[in-house]
This record gives C-alpha cells, structure tokens and sequence, in this order.
C-alpha cells in the first residue's frame, strides 16, 4: 500500500503550490530606499534568483543574486522618484542530481516616492569605526511635523510620504508611535510601521492629545499626555506683574484667578477607551510654577498658562512606576502605578519654587528638560536644557547637558556621566539623548544658541571632558527644528520569513514527505527584523488528530533563526489537515497563516508492523502486543483492514497474509 501527503501552503491569502511574489506589490509606490522583497516558497528548490533592474526589458541589472530565503533586503542601488522592475525564479534540484533553473514566477514594477528633505544634511565623521551600526530616525518639528531617516552619510533612506508625522518614539522591538494632524479632523498620537500604516490611533476628538510622548506599555495599553485646565496664582514679583494688574487681575502671587493647564497622563486600551488617568492638578500645588522664563510673557498675550509643559514619561514595569518630566517646572516626577501617589519630586530648591524644601536631587539645578528614561541598571538618563543654567550654574551663556544619575534610596543623586554642550549647541526646547548598544550616547539638540545648529550626534563617554563627539549631521535650513533622534538597525523592524524543510515534488506533487518511520515536519523562521522579536505559533491538525495541536512563544535573535518542529505518534488515513500561524508579537499586522492538505506517503507493508520488509510470526506477536496495550498502536502497518482499529480482525487477516506468503 503507498498513499501520498499533498500539502498546499497558503502564505497570506496565496497558495505555494501556484507560487507568487508577494512585496513589493504590483504598482506599490514605496516610501523608502531599503526594499524588502518576497515570495512564496517553492518546492525542490536549492536557491532562488532574484532580479532588480531600471528597466522592464532588464536589460540592465542593480541585482541579480541568488538567495535560499524567500526574503531579501537591498540596501543600495535604489533611488527617489524612480521606477523598478523585479522578478524572481526558482532553481531546482533534479533526482539525478541535476540543477535546473525555473521559468520567472512573474515580473512586477513599483515607484519610490519623493524624498521629504530638500535641505542638506551636513555630515561630519571623526571616527566611522567607532560607531553604532545602524541609521538614524528624526522626528521633525520645524518647519513643518515631517519625520526622516539618514544613514550615517546623511543621505535620506525612509520618510513619512507627507504624513505629517512626527515621531516621538521608538520602542525595543521597532514600533514607531508618534504624532500626526493629516487626514483627520483633529491632532491624534498614534502606533505606525514604515509603510506608514496606523496601526492603532488615539482617535478621541474630545480629547486631543499632546504631541510629546505616546507609547505603549508592558500590558498593551497606549499611554499619552492630554491637557487638562485648572486655576492658579499670578506671582507677585514677575516682571510681568504689572501688566496682569493693568487688566484686572489681583496678580498677589495667591489668589487662584489665572486659567492654568497642564498634562494629564492618559492610558487606553485596545478598543479606544480610557481606562486610567493621572491628573497634575490632584497631585501638585499651582504655587509652583517658573518665575524665571519667558513663560509669564506668553501666558499674558495667551490668556492662559502653559503651566507643566510634560514632556516625557517612561513605564518602569519592574516597579509599577512611571518617570514624568514636567519641562516648565523643571521637575521629574516618580508616581507609583496604578495609584498614583507621588513617590518623589526631583527638581529645584525652594530659592526658585515653593515646593523646593520636598524636592529630592535639588543640588543638579537641572532645567527645562527632555527625554527622561530610566536605564536597564536604574540610572535615569535625561536632556537638561538647561535654560536656566546661567543663573543656576554661573554658565556665561545658556547652556545643556546630558544628565545620567542614580537615585539612591529614593531621596538623593549620584552623577554617573554629564556632557556639556558646547554654547552653540545650547537647545532652548526639545531634545533627547540614547545609550546605544555600544556605549556610545546619541544626541539631539536644537542647536539654537549662538548660531542655529539643528544637530544630532554620537558620543563617546570619557572621564576626563565627559565625551568625544565621533559622529555629527547638522540641518543647513537655518529654521529646521527637531524634536529626537534615534538609532536603529534597520528601516523594518517587521521583516521575517517561513520556510517549510524538505518541501519538495512527490510523483507531480508539491509535498512535504512523511511516514510511520519519520513523521516530522519541521519549519524554520528567519528573523530578518535588526531586532530581538517574540514569534507566538499555532499549529493544529484539523483532520484525523496525526499530530498534537500545540502553541508557543519562540523568541529569535536578530538576523538569527529558529526551528519548529511537530512529530506524529501515528499517521493513519490517506489525508488529514494541518494549519500554522506565525504572528510577530510585536508587529502582528505581519501574521503569516499556513494551510496543509495532507496525504499520508509511506512504503510500508500492511501488517510488517517490525518494518523488517517481511511477515512472518514476529509481526503476530507485535501486533498483539499492540492489541494487549503493552505497545504503541501503529495503525498505517497495524490497520489491516482499515476500520481506523487495531483488533483480532487484523490479526486474523495477517496470519491469512503469511500463509499465503
């Protein structure tokens, strides 16, 4: 008896066994430079051939490359405004040896966009060796919402399409949030991927979120600051006094007579709805506001007070706790969450705010600033900007640092590393700065001190004058203004791929080979993203039960793989049916579903249930034992006569087999 395993492979909606290219789509005009191409798996196959070319003749070739994968990223050659042909084709691997390449799956076309910058990025390398791999991601904020990626020459690879997008985040596993006003009747924070897709948005038009910070935390939610109005005093020693008593006002520095707003934090869940708040006003004094700043001369032509300016919150989930920077106080708050009890303040002494008797830290004199994180051993890293510096410090002229400090026990600081920028790179507002996997910071500054220098660079920690600069790009548009930089290994964090072992052509089938005597399949999932990414897998067998329905998380390091493999006990019938699901926990929009039609392929003889190519009396004993339950039932040798039971009548019907022998 010889049965065969047909199976039939859909990947995203489309069958292996017609084969398509899959990405990029026919027509698709792409935002990016670094272009990932894929396609179904074909079988027998020992390596695909891939073709790029400018023309649809392809006559000329960028590429032609021969690759095992189903997945390819080119990282040069391609450029803006411009059309592109591809096209891919199997190579074999005949019985006899023999290699034979296949006819073109098909041949498609797709356009690059326009690229967002027309400025120059002016590009200084001290030391190419000494930097991280990867490129740089910059949200825009002047002269328009515009977000960009460079490579480390400054040349642009990625941009948002005219989005409108600023980006304001960039979690461990590449997910990109941020900040957008196009397309829609209000401001939203929202989750993207490079493609530009919103993956999920705020979308509350009663409640437009600040464009700061969004991200989501560990258990899901997205989290965002939205502002929130209240009352406060009008100090009575600013030097704007005089003009609010001019108006009306009692300006005695107590009388809560001034609208003042701040930032709510905000938590939603998947469906939109808001399942947590922490309000400022429950929790701080309006005595405390800055007196020092320009902040009391906007407030006056505004009618209103821009009172906290939040610009930064990290979600520490080791102890519930969420770091909130308050940029226009010049305060980092520690709260516990869900309480919301505030752990402690770290800011200025009380000569510069009322609270300053209960700040913790208040010796940093720290001001204005940006991008508080907290580090994997506990040290908060931060962007001081230090507008206050001249009076705080004694700096003859503004001026910001990078702060990483250590919080001990709750109530005071060590410095662990501090970086003056020099005056010109002074940055009034925005900022941020990274530890990179190699040690080295990445840094933001506006740049807008003694002349305009919208600059991001790479820093090398020392000892002796806190760090040497080994990479910086500076904006040549004199009114460009960022909001951060990040750096990343690659432009899509999404990228992956499936590979089915040993698919292969079974008497003009496409077909993965099993029997009684190897009843594996085994799949390969190729982490092709520049990031450590968790895989959740379902595999269920949907027919006759030949292998155990299993599920589980796989976690792959970058640009590594991973084997999956599932085993039968038994394979008994012609066919069954077996269905995988890999979805990228972190970009689950990337899911990849595989459906089997399995056929049951095996040389055995029925009632050799030895498999020693004979029958004889040892077959007998064998198959009683199996009857007997003292040995696994194998019903593809042990069924004889195929009722999906292993019983006396088959024992009967293999004496009958050997005697006719």
């Amino acid at each position: 008896m010889k049965n065969f395993i047909k199976i039939s492979i859909i990947s995203i909606a489309l069958s292996l066994i017609y084969g398509d290219m899959i990405r990029p789509s026919q027509g698709e005009r792409l935002n990016y430079l670094h272009i990932p191409f894929e396609w179904d798996q074909e079988a027998n196959i020992i390596d695909y051939n891939l073709q790029v070319s400018n023309r649809s003749d392809f006559n000329t070739l960028l590429i032609d490359i021969n690759i095992s994968n189903t997945l390819y990223l080119l990282t040069n050659g391609i450029n803006w405004d411009s059309t592109y042909f591809w096209r891919v084709r199997p190579i074999f691997e005949l019985d006899n040896g023999n290699i034979e390449i296949g006819d073109w799956i098909d041949s498609k076309y797709f356009t690059t966009g326009e690229p967002a910058y027309s400025q120059v990025i002016n590009v200084e390398i001290a030391d190419e060796t000494q930097l991280q791999d990867g490129f740089v991601a910059i949200g825009g904020f002047a002269p328009e919402l515009q977000s960009v990626i460079l490579d480390k020459y400054g040349n642009e690879i990625w941009n948002d399409d005219g989005f409108q997008f600023m980006l304001n985040h960039i979690n461990e596993h590449g997910n990109i949030y941020g900040f957008s006003s196009n397309s829609y009747p209000f401001n939203t924070g929202m989750k993207t991927n490079s493609d530009i897709d919103v993956l999920w948005s705020t979308m509350d038009e009663e409640n437009p979120v600040d464009s700061h910070e969004i991200k989501q935390i560990p258990n899901g939610n997205y989290m965002a600051f939205i502002n929130v109005g209240g009352l406060g005093p009008i100090p009575d020693d600013n030097y704007m006094t005089e003009f609010f008593r001019s108006v009306g006002y009692q300006a005695d520095g107590t009388t809560l007579e001034f609208p003042y707003y701040g930032q709510m934090i905000v938590e939603w869940n998947e469906d939109h709805e808001i399942v947590w708040l922490w309000n400022p006003f429950d929790h701080f004094t309006t005595l405390d506001y800055d007196n020092y700043e320009g902040t009391w001369y906007n407030a006056y032509f505004n009618q209103t007070l821009d009172w906290l300016h939040s610009n930064a919150f990290h979600f520490d989930e080791d102890e519930s706790v969420i770091y909130v920077s308050h940029r226009h106080i010049s305060r980092i708050s520690k709260i516990s969450y869900p309480s919301g009890e505030v752990i402690w303040n770290m800011g200025l002494p009380s000569e510069y705010i009322h609270s300053g008797d209960d700040h913790i830290c208040s010796d940093l004199l720290f001001s204005f600033q940006h991008h508080v994180q907290l580090m994997d051993n506990g040290d908060l890293l931060f962007f001081d900007n230090g507008n206050l510096s001249e009076m705080l410090l004694g700096d003859d002229n503004p001026t910001s640092r990078l702060r990483r400090v250590r919080v001990i026990e709750n109530s005071y600081c060590e410095t662990i590393w501090e970086y003056e920028l020099p005056p010109n790179l002074f940055g009034q507002g925005m900022g941020s700065v990274l530890e990179q996997e190699n040690g080295n910071y990445l840094v933001y500054t506006f740049g807008n001190g003694i002349s305009p220098e919208c600059s991001v660079l790479e820093i090398i920690p020392n000892e002796s004058s806190g760090g040497q600069v080994v990479w910086k790009a500076t904006a040549s548009d004199p009114n460009a203004a960022w909001y951060r930089a990040y750096k990343i290994p690659t432009v899509h964090p999404d990228l992956f791929s499936v590979i089915a072992s040993d698919y292969n052509e079974f008497e003009g089938l496409d077909a993965i080979s099993v029997s009684p005597t190897s009843p594996e399949v085994t799949f390969t999932i190729y982490n092709e993203s520049g990031y450590i990414q968790d895989y959740f897998y379902t595999f269920q067998d949907e027919g006759n039960g030949w292998f155990e329905n299993s599920n589980a998380i796989i976690t792959i390091d970058p640009f590594s793989n991973a084997e999956i493999t599932f085993s039968s006990e038994f394979i008994f019938g012609e066919e069954s049916n077996i269905s995988l699901n890999v979805n990228p926990i972190h970009h689950s929009y990337r899911s990849k579903n595989y459906n089997f039609e399995v056929l049951n392929v095996s040389d055995v003889i029925p009632g050799d249930v030895n498999y020693d190519e004979s029958l004889n009396v040892l077959d007998v004993v064998v198959l009683v034992a199996m009857i007997l339950g003292s040995q696994t039932t194998d019903y593809n040798a042990g069924d004889l006569n195929l009722d999906n039971q292993v019983n006396v009548l088959d024992v009967v019907l293999l004496v009958n087999l050997i005697l006719n022998v």
